[in-house]
């Protein structure tokens, strides 16, 4: 039994979106105003995480053209690179890429809900931090179950929280705006009027390198904070397998999905900086509530932080839904447990893949914060598209003949812009974050022993017909 081609446009673009919108757009610009001092340099900054997106976005296009199957990277690296590098993306994807961000997002989520439900009853029953992480837990196993009970099922529910998720940000993106431009006129104008100076300051610094701006390195790690909030660009890909006519909707999905999020990110910090003073805003973790307080009072932020409740909803249904597929893949080719590749025979489902992908994530609930985790993540998920990308270069040099019904245009333009930032975003992690980024390699390293050790118990006594 084999997954179907269920998935249209629409739910593709839903998948990305409701993958990509998450915490790191309310939290990161007030952490880069503080390493940046300038605000206008800041927003160059989110324009070039965008780039990288749509760059990397561009060049999966066309390896999911080639191979439009289940499983992202650990398709394009098997074909690419052979079976090591394959198990080691679908190892990272399992410990660290779905399973701590599905955990990381309900915990986030449970923390919003608490900051509302406390500020209406001030002995909610929310602010217990044990009922958070049961109540996290909780809500990983309905997901779960809702993405096990059939692919249409799991879709509908997904589109609804994305259209949610769209309508309250561009609510909050519109609201702004013209709370900014009414309540707010001399901030507005002189908030474009330093924009516009700090932006000039950042042209400078490109144009003269000794102009008093920030260091490139300092740059660079900053521009690896935001790109944070770009994370799951690539979404779609995991599930190229179950989307119809892949080879024209793919493409589209991937590319309009990660310009569309740059500009409402763009107009987002718009709505920040002219919502307060830069001041304020730099350092801030709750950077928008205290944007949504300055503009519309002090109200507005407990229900900010009820809106971003339900934005994460939509989060964690996106990766509780294209997490397993990486698994059901590994499983197919006999580099997991073969249960795992089993499809549920009334939904025709990955249900076992689901239900692993939710114990690990549960397990990360109860061992840690949804701080650690994020840091935990950041480094190693950085290192398989990476290699996926440059596989892309790989394949034009050794494999011309390949059938490519869809190429990424101005090749190698955007796959060596992708490689370039990235490059220099691990190389600043490295130098910045040393102790989470080895952390993250040891995690990474830790999957050749067990490539290799599955391959002699497992692998060689695995000759029954596949699931």
């Amino acid at each position: 039994m084999e997954l179907k081609r269920n998935i249209g446009l629409f739910t593709a673009v839903c998948v990305i979106v409701g993958n990509m919108i998450g915490t790191g757009i309310f939290g990161t610009t007030g952490y880069a105003l503080a390493d940046m001092g300038q605000a206008g340099l800041v927003l160059v900054l989110w324009l070039i995480g965008g780039a990288a997106a749509i760059a990397g976005a561009l060049s999966y296009a066309e390896l999911a053209s080639i191979w439009p199957e289940v499983g992202g990277e650990y398709v394009y690296l098997k074909n690419t690179f052979g079976k090591l590098p394959a198990f080691m993306t679908g190892w990272v994807s399992l410990t660290v890429g779905f399973s701590a961000a599905v955990a990381a997002c309900a915990l986030v989520f449970t923390e919003y809900l608490a900051n509302f439900m406390t500020s209406v009853a001030a002995d909610s029953l929310f602010a217990d931090a044990v009922f958070q992480k049961f109540l996290a837990a909780g809500i990983i196993v309905f997901f779960s179950c809702m993405h096990i009970m059939g692919v249409r099922r799991g879709t509908l529910l997904q589109n609804i929280l994305t259209v949610i998720k769209v309508l309250i940000v561009l609510a909050l993106v519109i609201g702004g705006l013209i709370a900014a431009g009414g309540a707010h006129t001399e901030r507005l104008s002189a908030g474009f009027d330093a924009q516009a100076a700090s932006l000039a300051g950042g042209l400078a610094w490109i144009l003269h390198p000794t102009a008093p701006v920030p260091a490139l390195p300092e740059i660079a790690l900053t521009l690896l904070i935001v790109m944070f909030a770009y994370s799951g660009w690539n979404a779609s890909a995991y599930i190229a397998g179950e989307i119809k006519d892949p080879a024209k909707n793919l493409p589209r999905a991937l590319f309009w999905s990660a310009f569309g999020i740059m500009v409402v990110y763009f107009l987002f910090n718009i709505v920040y900086l002219l919502a307060v003073p830069i001041e304020e805003l730099a350092g801030q973790g709750a950077v928008g509530a205290v944007a949504a307080g300055g503009l519309f009072g002090p109200e507005a932020a407990r229900f900010f932080s009820l809106g971003i409740a339900v934005i994460l909803l939509s989060a964690i249904s996106s990766q509780i839904f294209i997490g397993p597929r990486v698994s059901y893949a590994m499983a197919r080719d006999r580099m997991l447990f073969r249960s795992l590749g089993a499809l549920h025979e009334r939904y025709e489902t990955p249900h076992r893949a689901i239900l692993l992908q939710a114990a690990v994530s549960i397990t990360y609930i109860f061992l840690g914060s949804a701080e650690m985790l994020m840091q935990y993540m950041g480094f190693a998920l950085s290192v398989f598209p990476l290699i996926a990308v440059a596989g892309l270069i790989v394949l034009r040099i050794r494999r011309p003949d390949l059938a490519r019904p869809w190429k990424v245009p101005l090749f190698p333009l955007f796959p060596a812009i992708y490689i370039a930032l990235t490059l220099i975003m691990m190389i600043a992690s490295l130098l910045a974050w040393t102790s989470t980024s080895l952390f993250a390699l040891l995690v990474l390293a830790a999957s050749v022993p067990v490539y290799y050790i599955w391959r002699f118990f497992a692998m060689t006594r695995l000759d029954a017909p596949r699931v």
